[in-house]
């Protein structure tokens, strides 16, 4: 399953990626390991995720302080809206006590947080920010942005927000920021979006709805399709079983059974799966499933270690 040459620029010639897919598909996961695979080019590599919500980290946004002692190198930030609508106040105001006479006035707050693509609008403005953030050199600060990005619908809205703007808002700053947010994003030498998914039905639905829309609504570069906790059938392990069911007691039997059913289930939803989109399958990353479950990193890093096999990386 090794990636051709187009597939691979999808990776390591784009500064930006961003992965979204279903909530609970192990998006978070994957993510944090492509980071890490994009760390092992000597490059610069810059983690982030972030929550539309203002609310505290939940358990699978503080994946990365959970091992941040065990991963060097790669740096990281975690954006909400709260903190990029400071940094963006301060940025206009200059003065921390005139920014806390208007932002942190309590109907300002409340009208802001009933206005949800506001939210959208500060952590993807934010996101534009390290993305064209320079050294005196001209040099980017960062060669990769890997972007734990909201799931599925909350991702459609943050980045379809910046065509709204620029077709809706009159001339100003608020579209001037805008526009330069949709080139970075449909600039296909810089962006690309990536699809996390598991082979069931929920998930599968939601893959291909963001295939759908990527591509066309959009106008976003389609990354990779990672099929996390993938599984299949071998042939001859199957023949093995049949012919000494007899020799089994039935609990095991019966166990046997019901696992290969689930995994019929799920090859059934992967067919389905590519009969919606039309990438080369060398774009579709089938990660195994890794049984290493009670220790996270372990499995992150085991994840991480098998794209390095399978996505070979240009050291440029």
């Amino acid at each position: 399953m090794d990636l051709d040459n187009k597939t691979r620029e999808l990776l390591f010639n784009k500064r930006l990626h961003l992965i979204t897919g279903k909530g609970g598909v192990g998006k978070s996961v994957v993510s944090l390991a492509l980071a890490l695979t994009l760390k092992r080019t000597r490059k610069r590599v810059l983690f982030a995720q972030m929550s539309p919500v203002e609310s505290e980290k939940v358990s699978n946004v503080e994946i990365f302080d959970k091992f941040r002692d065990r991963v060097t190198g790669l740096d990281y930030i975690y954006i909400e809206p709260a903190s990029a609508l400071e940094e963006y106040g301060m940025m206009i105001l200059k003065f921390r006590r005139l920014y806390k006479m208007i932002f942190e006035d309590t109907m300002v707050r409340s009208s802001i947080r009933a206005i949800p693509s506001l939210s959208f609008l500060l952590l993807i403005g934010k996101l534009w920010y390290y993305c064209t953030k320079k050294r005196s050199s001209g040099e980017y600060v960062y060669d990769y942005v890997v972007v734990d990005a909201p799931s599925t619908g909350m991702a459609i809205s943050m980045l379809n927000l910046p065509h709204i703007i620029n077709d809706a808002a009159p001339p100003g700053p608020l579209r001037d920021r805008a526009l330069d947010i949709e080139r970075m994003l449909t600039d296909k030498n810089t962006t690309s979006v990536h699809i996390v998914t598991t082979c069931e039905e929920t998930p599968i639905n939601e893959a291909i709805q963001l295939y759908n829309v990527i591509g066309q609504r959009l106008s976003i570069q389609m990354g990779l399709l990672f099929i996390n906790q993938y599984e299949a059938l071998d042939k001859g392990d199957v023949e093995y079983i049949e012919a000494n069911r007899d020799k089994l007691p039935s609990s095991i039997y019966n166990c046997i059974l019901r696992k290969m059913r689930d995994i019929e289930y799920r090859q059934r939803e992967y067919e389905r799966l590519l009969r919606h989109i039309t990438i080369q399958d060398s774009r579709i990353v089938r990660i195994p499933l890794f049984e290493d479950r009670f220790d996270a990193y372990r499995v992150i890093k085991d994840i991480s270690e098998f794209m390095e096999r399978h996505i070979e990386h240009q050291d440029q």
